[in-house]
């Protein structure tokens, strides 16, 4: 589904949902579910833990729909409630962990919609693979991600491309 697609579609939903249509739930875990994941599966590398950021974030949109302004950017508004979810799902895990339990965690699952580069990512800090995850997987612009992320404009695209030259520069490119 094309970007602009998608946000106009999620922005009706979500204002129907906030006039008290149940079923306009539904439509945006439709178009947002699979970037909802990745976007979770990028900051906490788990898929358990993604899924329950998932959850967590259609939550989030249901209970936030009425403060959501028309016609401002629904799938940005959703992707921030995503990435706020999975660092609060980090946080709490850092804090609920040993040193001898971290290492024992599972490794997340490859092959769940095309996540076999996440290995290539490992070579990134938290930002960086937010920041290619926003650009490459999700479409976002520059300007939305700077939303999302709270970062200047200019910042999201320096910090993009030194995450690009950081992964060329890993394989030899």
């Amino acid at each position: 589904m094309e970007k602009r697609k998608i946000i106009h579609i999620c922005d009706k939903a979500i204002t129907a949902y906030a006039k008290g249509d149940s079923e306009a739930l539904s439509v945006i875990y439709d178009c947002m579910a699979k970037m909802i994941m990745a976007t979770a599966l990028a900051i906490t590398d788990s898929r358990e833990d993604a899924e329950d950021v998932l959850q967590d974030t259609m939550i989030g949109v249901a209970r936030f729909a009425g403060s959501y302004k028309k016609g401002t950017n629904a799938k940005a508004w959703i992707l921030a409630i995503a990435r706020n979810r999975a660092l609060d799902t980090l946080r709490k895990r850092s804090r609920n962990l040993t040193l001898e339990e971290a290492d024992e965690q599972p490794q997340p699952e490859k092959g769940f919609a095309g996540f076999e580069a996440m290995d290539m990512l490992k070579i990134l800090d938290e930002t960086e693979r937010q920041l290619i995850l926003f650009r490459l997987y999700t479409g976002l612009s520059y300007k939305e991600i700077s939303a999302i992320m709270e970062i200047s404009v200019a910042a999201a695209q320096k910090r993009y491309q030194r995450a690009i030259a950081k992964l060329r520069k890993s394989e030899g490119l």
